[in-house]
């Protein structure tokens, strides 16, 4: 079945509802963080341990070993 697209009066509410829970964050104090999606593979193997096993792994285009994190 694939993912789910959103056509663009969905896609605007779910913008809409993000910028208001962004806002009432920011009032709160929040910072915004951004992470990687993709981090080296063994970084997150060690990290994760047994839980490593729901990492989907890929390889760029210079043979390094990326993995795409789950937690996200």
């Amino acid at each position: 079945q694939g993912t789910r697209d959103h056509p663009p009066a969905q896609a605007a509410l779910r913008d809409r509802l993000l910028a208001a829970v962004v806002a009432c964050f920011k009032r709160h104090g929040a910072a915004a963080i951004d992470t990687p999606v993709l981090e080296l593979r063994e970084t997150l193997t060690g990290k994760y341990g047994e839980e490593a096993k729901l990492i989907y792994e890929l390889q760029d285009q210079g043979g390094e070993l990326l993995a795409l994190r789950y937690d996200l």
